[in-house]
């Protein structure tokens, strides 16, 4: 079997497995009541949402220039942050939320090579934005003990505690790596230790800490404005847990799975399955609006744009 024709079959795969998850949620609840619960979010809440996550987005493209600068990439904000909205409107047609990482490598080293030190940029990027988003889950649940089951509210804290240590650690981690028989480590570019710096790791974290509760925040704007029952520390303890079962590479873009998580994590606080679902689809919707802009950047062309020398 050719790798293009096994990578269609995993592709279509995945994209029957999101089919069939959506399928079972909507056969298992009413509609109607699915259709009452958006009803029920005012047109400017959701509007709002939209805006808080596009504002998460644009922090986030700043994110990824500070670390490319760090690892001696040059360029302007603006170019970066066209690169970074077309790779993340790839994310809606690719197998996983981050399939749009790949073109991000390709825009930042198509004209002077260096793909291992691009590469590096987004998984750092990757890392910051996954460690908040973890960071932030632990310190709600260490502020509300009790509001989420275990073992989620010990795996967020045991994850959080994990992040800080590899954050303490990092020039001891890198000089190990370094260290390492392997081509590919051994080849990790001195910047990398900038990043430890107090002026590049402050405002590296700090980025990273607002725009995931802008993210999260949106979504627990939607859950109030749908008038559910819930604390909104607790949609800051459930998404990164939602989060980071979407980036398991079993569906096509998490959908089914971010919303068959939705149903089942609000459904522990005693929400109706349809208003669970109905709030996993608008989050879902207000990513895709996101992501849209930068299908528009990709039309305008700003993926064309010289990358930096």
């Amino acid at each position: 079997m050719s790798e293009n024709l096994r990578k269609k079959i995993t592709k279509l795969v995945r994209i029957g497995i999101s089919l069939g998850l959506v399928i079972w949620l909507f056969s298992r609840f009413g509609l109607q009541g699915v259709w009452r619960a958006f009803e029920r979010l005012p047109l400017s809440l959701w509007i709002s949402a939209c805006g808080m996550l596009l504002l998460a987005q644009i922090l986030s493209s700043f994110r990824w220039w500070i670390i490319s600068k760090t690892l001696k990439f040059e360029g302007a904000f603006k170019t970066y942050m066209g690169y970074y909205f077309v790779g993340m409107f790839f994310n809606l047609f690719l197998p996983t939320g981050v399939g749009g990482d790949i073109f991000k490598v390709h825009f930042l080293s198509r004209s002077i090579g260096r793909k291992l030190a691009a590469t590096l940029t987004v998984l750092w990027d990757r890392f910051f934005g996954l460690s908040a988003m973890v960071l932030i889950g632990g310190f709600f649940v260490l502020i509300h003990p009790g509001l989420l089951r275990k073992p989620f509210d010990d795996g967020l804290v045991i994850s959080g505690g994990m992040v800080v240590l590899i954050l303490v650690g990092m020039p001891f981690i890198y000089n190990i790596l370094r260290r390492m028989k392997l081509k590919i480590l051994h080849a990790l570019p001195e910047s990398v230790l900038q990043l430890h710096k107090p002026g590049k790791l402050f405002p590296i974290l700090g980025l990273s800490f607002c725009m995931q509760a802008l993210g999260m925040g949106a979504v627990a704007l939607m859950g109030e404005g749908m008038h559910l029952p819930v604390p909104p520390a607790f949609y800051f303890m459930v998404l990164p847990i939602v989060n980071i079962m979407t980036m398991i590479p079993v569906t096509f873009s998490g959908i089914g799975l971010r919303e068959g998580a939705m149903v089942y994590f609000l459904g522990l606080k005693g929400i109706a399955p349809e208003p669970a679902l109905a709030l996993g689809l608008l989050f879902f919707s207000i990513q895709v609006t996101t992501s849209l802009v930068g299908g528009v950047a990709y039309a305008l062309g700003f993926h064309r744009q010289p990358a930096p020398a």
